[in-house]
C-alpha cells in the first residue's frame, strides 16, 4: 500500500540515491567479476542475489531484477510503501 502523503522530491531522491549509486555499482562489478572467473550468468546472478539477501532462483536472477527488489526493499524500509 502506498502512503497517502507525498514524500516530496527531496525524500524520494535520498532513498533512490542510496540504492542506485553504491549498491548498483557493487552489484554490476561483482556480477562481471564472477562471469570473468568462469561462472555462468545463472550462477553469477544467484551469488549476487544471495549477497543482496535474496534466495537463489532456479533460472537465476538478472541484475535488473536484483536492483529492482533492493530498491523496493529500501522504499519499504524508508516507510514509503507498506509491506
Amino acid at each position: 500500500m502506498i502512503h497517502p502523503h507525498d514524500p516530496g522530491p527531496a525524500s524520494a531522491a535520498t532513498v533512490t540515491r542510496s540504492t542506485s549509486t553504491g549498491e548498483r555499482a557493487a552489484f554490476d562489478s561483482a556480477y562481471r567479476l564472477l562471469l570473468i572467473r568462469g561462472l555462468s550468468s545463472v550462477e553469477a546472478g544467484n551469488v549476487v542475489a544471495y549477497v543482496a539477501g535474496l534466495h537463489a532462483a532456479e533460472r537465476g536472477w538478472t541484475l535488473e531484477e536484483i536492483k529492482h527488489l533492493v530498491a523496493l526493499r529500501s522504499f519499504v524500509a524508508g516507510g514509503f510503501i507498506e509491506s
